[in-house]
């Protein structure tokens, strides 16, 4: 066996594997279509290169059916990679781009002497054209969640079509017309261990972008309130935090909003926990639609939400949620041929005056919640200055 030839079963044993790995992870909890059109495509690959490897198989079958796998290969895992995009392939430009691959192979075995050459460089152009599709794709279109990722497969695809340009000159420079595979044996091994090195690198590409869109969706989950979609007590915190830094760099104040539904407990218990979890939705799609973009609306548990008002004073803070107040008044929850109308009361705290952490502030703003309550319902209590606003 040459050298060539033993490189290239090495490289059929890692795609392989690489192959199988793929298959095994996208039939996780996650069901990933590009990792699974990714593996698919490299045991395509390696299906590939060993039909065309067997001396005791028809020289010209062999060399079509293994050759057009090949060809094939790019088709798969390009589409794989598209799936992290909004990019797809056109159905019938790979197909036609499928067909000027394979044709080729076809005559070169058909119609009298076959070049090896022919072989070796048919399958290389559809690779090119997609692989450049991809790596445009991934570089304009990332994965929000995975940008770096996708800029490093990116990268990857344009080394790929690089060393596949430099292949496809050498073997022709090496081969020509030639029948002699061995005068470019060198040049093959030497391709052979840079695909070698693309295929592992590709694929850990691949896996880095499913891992960053996987820790992303793992941290929404962390941060949501399952029932209305806002975020959660822990992300309101932390955003909190994120606000108090950006204040304390810019000597701007904001507000800290505890807003609570009133008779919540009578919902449930007239109308049923359904009809409460409704409600709790409708509270918190209206909250989050009067609020602006700079502003934040989390739920904090059972009917409380917090809404923290970026860049408010005292006075414009007073205003801000009696406003969010006034809205939920004005908006019924419609449940069947009835309607539901809701209020809320709520209890207001500003940064600095009232404190600077996170228990400052929502201590003061839960003291003022509760003397909205005590003081009839339906209304909002902050700092004597604003009220007198």
């Amino acid at each position: 066996m040459s050298r060539a030839n033993t490189l290239v079963f090495a490289l059929l044993v890692l795609n392989s594997l690489l192959g199988v790995l793929c298959l095994v992870v996208a039939r996780g909890e996650r069901k990933s279509s590009a990792l699974k059109l990714w593996g698919w495509g490299l045991l395509t690959y390696s299906a590939g290169l060993l039909i065309t490897i067997p001396a005791f198989l028809p020289f010209g079958p062999r060399k079509i059916v293994g050759n057009a796998l090949i060809a094939f290969t790019p088709i798969l895992t390009v589409a794989g990679l598209l799936r992290h995009t909004r990019w797809r392939l056109h159905r019938q430009w790979t197909v036609a781009g499928l067909a000027a691959s394979v044709l080729p192979i076809v005559f070169n075995h058909t119609l009298g002497r076959s070049l090896p050459v022919v072989d070796l460089l048919a399958p290389a152009p559809i690779a090119n054209v997609l692989f450049v599709i991809a790596a445009v794709a991934l570089l304009r279109d990332p994965p929000p969640d995975a940008r770096a990722a996708a800029r490093f497969l990116a990268g990857i695809l344009i080394a790929s079509v690089a060393v596949w340009t430099a292949r496809m000159t050498l073997l022709w420079l090496s081969l020509g017309a030639s029948p002699d595979r061995d005068r470019a044996d060198l040049t093959i091994s030497l391709f052979v261990i840079a695909q070698l090195v693309i295929a592992v690198s590709a694929t850990l590409g691949l896996f880095w972008v499913e891992v960053r869109k996987m820790e992303a969706d793992l941290k929404r989950l962390a941060d949501t309130d399952p029932l209305t979609g806002l975020p959660n007590r822990r992300a309101t915190v932390e955003r909190f935090g994120q606000e108090a830094a950006r204040a304390e760099r810019h000597g701007r104040p904001f507000a800290l909003v505890v807003f609570d539904l009133d008779f919540f407990k009578k919902v449930n218990d007239t109308h049923g926990h359904l009809a409460g979890d409704a409600l709790l939705r409708h509270v918190a799609g209206v909250l989050s639609a009067g609020a602006r973009a700079v502003d934040v609306v989390g739920r904090i548990g059972g009917e409380e939400f917090v809404c923290l008002l970026g860049e408010e004073r005292a006075d414009g803070a007073a205003q801000a949620a009696d406003r969010l107040r006034e809205s939920v008044a004005a908006a019924p929850l419609a449940l069947g041929e009835s309607e539901m109308t809701a209020t809320v009361s709520g209890g207001l705290a500003i940064y600095p005056s009232d404190g600077t952490t996170w228990d400052d502030l929502f201590g003061a703003a839960d003291g003022r919640l509760y003397e909205a309550k005590s003081r009839g319902r339906n209304r909002v209590e902050g700092p004597a200055r604003a009220l007198r606003a």
